[in-house]
């Protein structure tokens, strides 16, 4: 093997080490503050210690209620998620079309941003069952940011390469495939990353005060009624590490995508 090749094959290697060292360290330095300001407490009612979250954590991963909440959770997540993908992306194209169109919906948008989450989540407890709250809120909390990312997208697209396709006569879908995609991909991969993040943590506010069947949120709320401080912080971790594993899988895939598409 050539010393280039084997150059090659340690850049990537040593890459991944260098990216991963700080975050082990910092999760590292995140337990040892936990644990003394666990210890300085000595309110296990108020902070318990990583040691008790994670006894906590054994106890309800032998439970199969609390997985079957996990996935409920999960699965609202991902309806929301793919329905304010899809309106979002339709309404962002749209918006990134016509001006009047942007103006138009720039109101209703802008307060569904701007309006609390609990506001919502309290309106529509009146609206739907409490299985359906969640979806209806997380969609709330992520679709301005998908409108949003498109909508910037096709506005930002090369004014000179759109003059260019009209000169070379390109057909609409040689002009989405060559020009509109690879404009509008990138902040659609962003903006996807952070709507999954806002619906997962919407979803599960939602489940903390409707209090559906079955869901993380629904664990949370008991937890605390029971002044179980300890389920509380073991649920929130499990929460915490799936929504982190998913944003990170997302991430690494749509790049992949989106660097075959540039």
């Amino acid at each position: 093997m050539s010393s280039s090749t084997s150059s090659s094959i340690r850049r990537p290697a040593a890459k991944h080490s260098a990216a991963v060292l700080p975050g082990i360290l910092s999760l590292f330095c995140f337990i040892c503050i936990w644990t003394i300001a666990a210890g300085l407490m000595r309110a296990p009612l108020i902070l318990p210690s990583p040691a008790a979250s994670a006894r906590a954590l054994a106890k309800l991963a032998r439970q199969t209620d609390f997985w079957i909440a996990i996935a409920m959770t999960f699965l609202r997540t991902m309806l929301s998620f793919c329905i304010s993908v899809v309106s979002g992306t339709v309404l962002g194209a749209l918006c990134g079309r016509s001006p009047w169109l942007r103006a138009f919906f720039a109101f209703p948008i802008e307060l569904v941003r701007a309006a609390p989450v609990v506001s919502f989540i309290l309106m529509a407890l009146f609206w739907f069952t409490s299985g359906t709250v969640p979806v209806f809120v997380s969609v709330l909390a992520a679709f301005p940011v998908m409108e949003s990312a498109v909508s910037e997208g096709i506005r930002r697209m090369d004014s000179g390469l759109l003059e260019m396709a009209r000169v070379y006569r390109l057909s609409r879908w040689q002009q989405l495939r060559w020009i509109t995609v690879p404009a509008v991909l990138p902040p659609f991969c962003a903006g996807a990353i952070s709507a999954f993040g806002l619906s997962w943590k919407a979803t599960i506010a939602g489940e903390v005060l409707c209090l559906p069947r079955a869901g993380a949120g629904t664990l949370m709320q008991t937890a605390q009624i029971h002044l179980e401080t300890a389920d509380v912080a073991a649920i929130t971790l499990v929460a915490a590490g799936i929504c982190f594993a998913m944003e990170r899988g997302a991430a690494r895939a749509l790049g992949g995508i989106t660097g075959r598409a540039g």
